[in-house]
């Protein structure tokens, strides 16, 4: 994707997340906490490719070609239980095979990642609006020592706070949501800002398309690049969009497909990802 189509779609994308979002009606997001036995699983498959790479000095849309491929078949599963008394347990388990491509050698790795737990607190909890605390811990139970390495091999430490809005439009909702915190390495201190929005429309029945953005930006200078030192993953500056689609089979089973590309970033692989899935509400 070139830079003008690149520029249009971070353009759309934030203006999308600015403005309301149709949702289906009892959805659920993670600034209203579920009720004690009750919430959400999501299991995906995520295709990712990438033959091209951001600029090494800034961060921009620019990319250029490179020799090194990068392909990842990741399988990933989501989800929040609620706990009782405002309290919900959520969680993001993560496993891939990784394929890394050089003129001279192809490199593989196939086991679990790194995984993210943690613990959210509802603050406000209406029916138009809920906000949220949420504290991460980010397990490093993926090898380093792999060719591509499976994780950054440090613990980190996350907290968040989401907040999200619903109004009524007619027959249907406005929603919109986002969470923002800092990941913070406990080996180094090396901090990462980071932000998350999710919105959507319902334009028929039982169809929800949806609409991502995520960006990520290291503020230590001592977390030097992957391209530098292949397991210093600390660094990492992105920014990534993304759309899908969702159809309610029932009211809780909800197939989804989704296509991802990295907008913007530096000194870190440029590609694109397809993901498959299924999320079930109980």
């Amino acid at each position: 994707m070139d830079t003008h189509r690149k520029n249009l779609l971070i353009l759309t994308l934030v203006l999308v997340s600015i403005c309301c979002a149709v949702w289906v009606r009892h959805a659920h997001a993670q600034p209203w906490i579920p009720a004690a036995g009750s919430g959400k699983v999501k299991a995906t498959v995520r295709f990712y490719h990438s033959d091209r790479l951001f600029p090494q000095t800034s961060f921009s849309t620019t990319t250029h070609s490179t020799h090194s491929r990068l392909s990842e078949t990741q399988i990933r599963l989501d989800g929040e239980q609620g706990l009782g008394h405002g309290w919900a347990f959520v969680y993001e388990l993560r496993a891939a095979r990784l394929i890394k491509s050089k003129p001279k050698a192809t490199y593989s790795a196939t086991g679990l990642q790194d995984q993210q737990i943690g613990l959210s607190y509802g603050l406000r909890q209406r029916a138009h609006f809920a906000d949220a605390i949420t504290v991460n811990a980010i397990v490093p139970t993926g090898r380093t020592s792999t060719t591509p390495p499976l994780g950054v091999g440090a613990l980190a430490v996350e907290p968040d706070y989401d907040v999200g809005i619903v109004h009524h439009f007619g027959p249907r909702l406005v929603y919109a949501s986002l969470s923002v915190g800092p990941r913070i390495y406990v080996r180094n201190g090396v901090t990462q800002v980071r932000a998350s929005a999710v919105v959507g429309v319902n334009p028929i029945q039982r169809v929800t398309i949806m609409g991502t953005l995520f960006f990520s930006k290291t503020l230590a200078s001592n977390a030097l690049a992957i391209s530098t030192t292949p397991n210093a993953s600390e660094f990492y500056n992105i920014l990534r969009g993304g759309v899908g689609l969702e159809y309610a089979v029932t009211k809780n089973i909800r197939p989804l497909i989704a296509y991802e590309i990295d907008l913007a970033g530096q000194s870190i692989h440029a590609g694109s990802r397809l993901v498959a899935g299924i999320s079930w509400r109980y």
